[in-house]
């Protein structure tokens, strides 16, 4: 995605193909850079676009994004709980195996629970929040292991 255009967020056919577009944090670093475009206008994105088709997307790209080699042998899993302008979206992701999976729902037994915003998840995807400023400012709260939290980051490439 080389220029953003937002779309007109009345057209859910342009919406959603506006989302389908993105395709890693290259793609959300534009989106991001577009004019205008400010926590009101994520949120409102979210909102026309579907929280659970966005999310979807983030955590399918979060997957994709997973490097193995950083992570070494450790494994676990992250629970994500994500505001938007509909409510909080509970997500997780699996670390095993040289792999990392996303999906909707909570889990038992997660290493780590995190919360924060949706716009807050579009940065820390496209890495222009880094975790630890994201920590100490608020904008994201980190319950249980906190070492597997701070190294949680780094296992992504963005």
């Amino acid at each position: 995605m080389s220029e953003i255009v937002i779309p007109d967020l009345d057209d859910a056919g342009e919406v959603e193909r506006f989302l389908d577009r993105i395709g890693g944090p290259d793609d959300l670093r534009a989106l991001l850079d577009a004019p205008g475009v400010d926590d009101p206008a994520i949120d409102a994105f979210v909102d026309a676009a579907g929280p659970s088709r966005v999310l979807d997307r983030l955590f399918a790209i979060m997957g994709e994004r997973f490097v193995p080699e950083r992570a070494g042998d450790a494994a676990g899993v992250v629970q994500w709980s994500v505001g938007t302008p509909s409510g909080v979206f509970t997500y997780h992701v699996a670390i095993a195996d040289g792999r990392a999976r996303g999906e909707r729902g909570a889990y038992t037994g997660a290493v780590v629970s995190l919360r924060i915003s949706a716009p807050d998840l579009l940065r820390l995807c496209a890495g222009r929040l880094h975790p630890v400023t994201g920590f100490t400012s608020g904008k994201i709260e980190l319950q249980g292991d906190m070492m597997f939290g701070a190294r949680l980051s780094g296992w992504f490439d963005h």
